[in-house]
């Protein structure tokens, strides 16, 4: 019985949810769209929309990737997920299409590719225009409008793209059989209108004496007649355009208005994708070549054409309103049907309600005796769990122990390491070398001794529950000892400290040793991060309701706003973390605790920062301490060793002293240079140091510099820090990589950072090799000179095939800079059939004179010799990746494949269609 009822309340709840869900959809295409203006992708979608209105089951699911072959290949995959029947593409450029609608294929979706082919041919159907042939009619009608004689000047598309490449092939041909005809110039417009207008604009000049100007699409047309007409009013330059779009502001409206002469009609296709993508979804048949026709739109039948689309356009509205008028009717009856539908289920609910609630009464029951169960369990698990965390704290508390005791014998063996250092360091007999390696030793000990202070400072004052001992005295008297100390260093980097006292009672309850580490904490980090000539004060404030406040500002470099609430937690490193251990502000907090006071920070980049301490004027109970307890009493009084930032800056003055390795090997140039990235100052003078003896080395602090100095020097191998102020190494690596002077120069990243994570970020970047610290010396030199030597065979085999540089051991920095823009300038002209001495001279900043002499004395060839075998290299590279040959031939500048062909068969003995069939087989 139970079942039963079960059973029916089940088959009623199904009927009526069947009878709420909406009807599906019998087919769902989709849509990606990315070629053409804005105006050519909304009429094609509209003519795709008006097609469909014919198949109102169609569910159609449009993108569009706005002219970005990298966000189309994401919306792809993105549509490939909600498993459409038919995907309907058309692709910006071919080749970065060609895999993905390669693997949709091969998926089992049916593909129809739009205005441009992919490279594989892998889909169901092609629908699109003959590119060729619309460059070939408006090459026909630009003859005859000028009588087979004058100028024409071209604004084309982007160079790379398929539809301007066979649009100007089309123009070309078309023009070839009038050699009264001559092409004057072109301008690269990009198919946008700004940038042709911009362009049309600068070149103004050439553009003048053009009789006629074709445009690859309408838009670019019209900008060029902006230009035209802003430029030179009252021209008589004919402009023909390629769409022959409707509505305002596109082609038929520019020929009406005679702004444009004439508009090659370029028909969307969308009518027939959608006739084609039925034709596919319903098993009929269908042609899978669809060549759409197109003709020229003039003054003789562009009120035709317009007549013609505004009729269409109409009568497009009155479908939707028909349409949206069969949908409002639908959404009543549906409503309808709903009601009746509730309406019955309701009754059948209502007759078995009573069976339900005895059954759900029963349930309850069981469910409250099986809760009563697992609430007898929850108690034994809290129980468990108490103990577990008694046992958890039991375990943490061994550990804090163990780490302050490892703390603790951490000073043993740096005293046995300071001392003896000492007694070296007064051996005035010692060399300059060794002194200078043994004040670095003894300085980072100093350092290291200062850490572990904190260390055992930090866990008495958070773990021990510290005591303080306070007594009534000055602040502003306390505050001026502390800030003498601190005077020498001040001197050392030209910073103005002061200090500022601007309240009458100054006395106060505080503890003179926590205060002291507090105070020397603070102004430590304000000497960090404040450069030459910034200024710091120490000032003394009211700040009300019984509280004195002090100030520690500085004009330093500032705080992220992102580690601000972060700064004084412990071992937490932010931004500015290569400059500290993230121990000292978490102590600073907890002594203005113990104090029962406040403390804040205020930042910004850039502008500075001010810590804010304020402490009671009452004794608030911190006379009546006991002191500290019996385990307390051993704490050393140098918990901050008062003497350590004037042991410091004596130590960083000698090392100051032993001069730069810049100036001291300036004049002795070895036959092989390094440039040294590192922030660390003895860590860059050391690997300087240590690399003089082989190398001629060039140091830099940070990114910005080493870019600079990569630049100027060209050194044969760089050896940059990753975590350095500013950028990181890794962003300098790939800068120094995309940079045509710089790209074959090894990079080897020298850092601390060495999990599997960090390495492999690192060698992303495009390093060459990746070193952790601590390193080896030996390792380091080794690698240096076989990267150096690798590169150097590399460059032997791989150089131009013009002549190799002669072979003196060291060729200056200024020719191999000289070298390296002079290969930019020709790489980045390759295309330009122009490209000769006097654009080269005005480029580079030389004389014609001097620039034949620069290149003879090092590369013992001619500036043509020099730019034709660059052609030809390239030729051979596009002609391995299968590129006609004629497209070859205008992409390394020949003026026609003819010359290139003898140019290139003279070079290889072959020819260039040979060469690729070769190519090809071998393949």
């Amino acid at each position: 019985m139970r079942k039963s009822w079960r059973v029916l309340c089940m088959v009623l709840l199904l009927l009526q949810a069947c009878s709420l869900v909406d009807h599906k959809p019998t087919y769902r295409i989709a849509f990606s769209q990315c070629v053409g203006s804005d105006a050519w992708r909304q009429t094609m979608l509209e003519e795709m929309k008006r097609e469909l209105s014919f198949y109102p089951d169609v569910e159609f699911i449009y993108r569009d990737a706005e002219n970005s072959s990298e966000l189309q290949i994401q919306q792809l995959y993105e549509l490939r997920g909600m498993h459409p029947d038919l995907i309907i593409i058309s692709p910006n450029e071919a080749e970065p299409l060609t895999p993905v609608v390669d693997e949709i294929f091969r998926s089992g979706t049916p593909v129809i590719v739009t205005d441009r082919k992919t490279a594989s041919g892998q889909y169901n159907a092609y629908v699109g225009a003959d590119n060729y042939k619309i460059g070939y009619m408006a090459g026909q009608y630009l003859a005859t409008q000028l009588g087979r004689r004058g100028t024409i000047s071209e604004v084309t598309g982007l160079p790379g793209s398929s539809a301007a490449m066979e649009r100007q092939r089309g123009l070309h041909d078309a023009l070839r059989p009038h050699p009264g005809i001559r092409l004057l110039q072109q301008v690269n417009g990009q198919w946008l209108i700004d940038v042709a207008k911009a362009q049309v604009v600068q070149q103004v000049g050439k553009l003048a004496a053009s009789d006629a100007i074709f445009a690859y699409n309408d838009q670019m047309a019209f900008g060029t007649y902006q230009a035209l007409q802003q430029e030179l009013p009252g021209n008589r330059i004919k402009i023909v355009g390629v769409d022959a779009l409707p509505g305002d502001n596109n082609g038929l409206h520019f020929v009406a208005e005679k702004v444009l002469d004439a508009s090659m009609l370029y028909p969307t296709g969308g009518k027939e994708c959608i006739q084609t993508a039925m034709a596919i979804l319903n098993r009929q048949p269908y042609q899978r070549e669809n060549i759409l026709g197109t003709l020229v739109v003039d003054s003789a039948n562009v009120q035709l054409m317009k007549l013609q689309t505004d009729k269409i356009i109409s009568q497009q509205r009155d479908i939707d309103k028909q349409q949206q008028l069969f949908a409002e009717q639908q959404k009543i009856f549906s409503n309808q049907q709903r009601v009746l539908n509730i309406l019955v289920v309701s009754l059948v609910l209502a007759v078995v309600f009573a069976g339900i609630s005895f059954y759900s009464l029963k349930a309850n029951w069981d469910k409250n005796k099986q809760l009563e169960h697992q609430n007898h369990e929850i108690l034994g698990q809290q129980q468990r769990i108490l103990e577990m965390t008694k046992e958890v704290e039991q375990a943490t508390e061994a550990k804090i122990n163990f780490f302050t005791n490892i703390s603790h014998e951490f000073k043993t063996p740096l005293s046995l390491i300071l001392v003896p250092l000492e007694e070296l360091l007064k051996n005035d007999k010692l060399p300059e070398k060794t002194n200078r390696s043994l004040t670095l030793i003894k300085k980072n000990a100093l350092v290291l001794q200062h850490l572990v202070s904190q260390l055992i400072d930090l866990r008495r004052v958070g773990y021990e529950g510290l005591r303080i001992k306070a007594k009534r005295q000055s602040l502003l008297l306390f505050c001026s000892n502390v800030v003498q100390c601190f005077r020498p260093l001040a001197q050392q980097k030209a910073i103005n400290l002061r200090l500022e006292n601007e309240v009458l009672e100054t006395t106060l309850w505080f503890d003179e040793d926590l205060l002291e580490k507090l105070l020397y904490n603070l102004l430590s980090n304000a000497f960090k991060f404040t450069p030459q000539g910034g200024e710091i004060v120490l000032r003394l404030v009211e700040s009300g309701e019984g509280m004195l406040e002090m100030q520690v500002i500085d004009t330093g470099i500032g705080i992220a706003e992102a580690d601000l609430p972060h700064l004084f937690e412990p071992f937490y490193q932010g931004e500015n973390h290569a400059h500290g251990s993230g121990i000292g502000l978490t102590l600073c907090k907890e002594i203005v605790s113990l104090h029962q006071g406040h403390i804040a920070v205020h930042s910004e980049k850039t502008q500075g920062t001010t810590v804010s301490i304020s402490l009671p004027l009452s004794n608030g109970g911190l006379d009546n301490g006991s002191g500290f307890s019996a385990a307390q009493e051993e704490v050393e009084t140098a918990g901050v060793d008062t003497a350590l930032p004037l042991l410091t800056h004596e130590i960083e003055m000698q090392l100051a002293g032993s001069g730069n390795i810049d100036e001291m090997e300036g004049d002795d140039l070895k036959p092989h240079s390094i440039l040294v990235v590192e922030d660390h100052t003895e860590m860059r003078h050391f690997l300087a140091d240590k690399l003089a003896e082989q190398f001629t080395v060039f140091m830099a602090s940070d990114a910005k510099e080493g870019f600079r100095q990569a630049v100027e020097h060209l050194p044969d191998l760089i050896l940059s820090d990753v975590l350095m102020p500013g950028e990181l190494g890794t962003v300098l690596v790939r800068k120094l990589k995309s940079d045509l002077r710089t790209a074959v120069i090894p990079v080897v990243l020298l850092t601390a950072r060495g999990t599997d994570e960090q390495v492999r970020a690192g060698l992303d970047s495009l390093a060459d090799a990746y070193l952790t610290k601590p390193f080896n010396m030996d390792h380091l030199l080794v690698l240096a000179n076989n990267l150096i030597g690798n590169r150097k065979i590399l460059h032997r085999h791989f150089s131009s095939e013009v002549a190799e540089l002669r072979p003196p051991s060291y060729i200056a920095a200024a020719d191999k800079r000289f070298l390296n823009e002079l290969a930019a300038v020709v790489e980045e002209n390759i295309a330009n059939s122009e490209l000769n001495v006097d654009y080269l001279c005005e480029r580079l900043a030389t004389s014609r004179i001097q620039l034949y002499r620069k290149v003879k004395s090092l590369l013992d060839c001619s500036i043509n010799d020099y730019i034709s075998a660059r052609r030809l290299r390239k030729a051979k590279l596009l002609l391995q990746q299968s590129i006609p040959v004629n497209n070859v031939a205008y992409q390394t500048g020949f003026s026609s494949p003819a010359y290139f062909s003898t140019a290139f068969k003279n070079k290889y003995g072959i020819s260039p269609s040979a060469f690729k069939k070769n190519v090809a087989a071998a393949v």
